[in-house]
């Protein structure tokens, strides 16, 4: 199970690498917009990893956000693990900078979890199971 993880990240970006016009391995759910802000969630919404520059893996801004935990951090230890293993393999992840080349902490089975104890009247609720995009 270890090594099946990382895997998981090494097909999302090699998929990617390859030329896909847009990688959003996310289930396909739309997120509602109600006018109000999302409530805190770990990893945050929006938060992804994508190319950057050549051989440059960055995570999105929205990664640091003020909801980003525990989740957050595994998120980006299992990507750097993914993007290590490819290129022990001689796989280059990022050929080119190419923010449409992406990954989400759903497409290393991280669901964002809704932190506890928000006001539901000052915040929406983000969608249930993967709405990154």
């Amino acid at each position: 199970m270890k090594r099946a993880v990382p895997r998981i990240v090494v097909v999302a970006f090699a998929l990617c690498s390859i030329g896909a016009k847009k990688c959003t391995p996310s289930s396909g759910q739309s997120v509602q917009n109600s006018g109000l802000p999302f409530c805190y969630t770990d990893p945050p919404i929006f938060c992804a990893a994508y190319c950057s520059g050549v051989n440059q893996v960055t995570f999105t801004t929205a990664c640091s956000d003020v909801g980003a935990d525990k989740q957050e951090i595994l998120f980006e230890l299992k990507v750097m693990a993914g993007v290590r293993e490819l290129e022990a393999e001689g796989t280059q992840v990022c050929p080119v900078a190419d923010p449409s080349l992406f990954v989400t902490p759903c497409s290393v089975d991280i669901i964002p979890q809704e932190w506890p104890n928000q006001d539901h009247e000052s915040c929406q609720p983000v969608p249930p199971g993967c709405p990154m995009f």
